[in-house]
């Protein structure tokens, strides 16, 4: 029994709600988080919140944007590979430009740091457009891919946003006056 493009996206519905609800909750603590920290994270080290915070709030947005567009009514399948191949080249030119890559070659972070703040992300960005090409031509893998990519991407945000958290208790606190 073959069954429909609507009714094969209806089947991932329940699952996009799950995981767009804890993007959107978690991009919500993510500025929390930054707002409480010390005054260091903002003058001190400007550069690397730039690669490193920023990057794992655009990783829960990705999440939550694709689940807004997975759960929207009647959307097809080229439409859908359209938007998940734009997101993806999007989220590559984004890892490009923001030079992660650059900053942990010149911080000297371990290769653990390199793993998830720059493999695995460019990595779930790559299996996007793999997910992207795959729904466009219909083959059973890409709504699937797609699911496993967004739950990679969100595990990934996850993983750094505690990172961040550690690193945050670890700086100093300047009782709110502008560091030097």
């Amino acid at each position: 029994m073959t069954e429909s493009w609507a009714q094969l996206v209806e089947a991932w519905h329940d699952f996009y709600v799950i995981v767009g609800g804890a993007a959107a909750g978690l991009t919500g603590l993510m500025f929390i988080v930054v707002s409480l920290g010390p005054p260091t994270i903002v003058y001190r080290a400007a550069t690397g919140v730039r690669a490193f915070v920023t990057p794992t709030v655009v990783y829960f947005v990705t999440v939550l944007v694709v689940a807004a567009v997975m759960t929207m009514p009647s959307i097809t399948a080229p439409t859908l590979a359209g938007l998940l191949a734009l997101g993806g080249i999007s989220g590559l030119v984004y890892l490009i430009l923001v030079g992660g890559h650059r900053h942990w070659r010149e911080s000297k972070i371990d290769l653990g740091d390199w793993f998830w703040y720059v493999a695995l992300p460019i990595a779930s960005y790559v299996l996007t457009l793999g997910a992207a090409v795959a729904i466009f031509m219909r083959a059973a893998l890409g709504l699937p891919a797609l699911g496993a990519t967004m739950i990679l991407l969100l595990v990934i945000a996850i993983h750094n946003a505690w990172d961040l958290v550690l690193w945050m208790t670890q700086q100093p606190r300047t009782g709110g006056d502008r560091p030097t």
